[in-house]
């Protein structure tokens, strides 16, 4: 049973990490598609990302 009970938990948090890292990855480039897209339509290309201070750390 207790071996039964921690093959439940590893499987619960095999399937947290890989359900973090998918939202993870969705976040990443949701978050680039829209600085480019500000970029394109909202600020129509006057500044470059660096003049703005949204330049990503290095």
């Amino acid at each position: 049973m207790v071996d039964q009970v921690i093959a439940l938990i590893g499987w619960i948090a095999a399937f947290g990490v890989a359900i973090g890292g998918v939202v993870a990855l969705i976040a990443r480039f949701v978050s680039r598609d829209s600085t480019k897209y500000d970029m394109a339509f909202l600020w129509d290309n006057r500044f470059t990302l660096e003049e703005l201070e949204l330049d990503e750390p290095v």
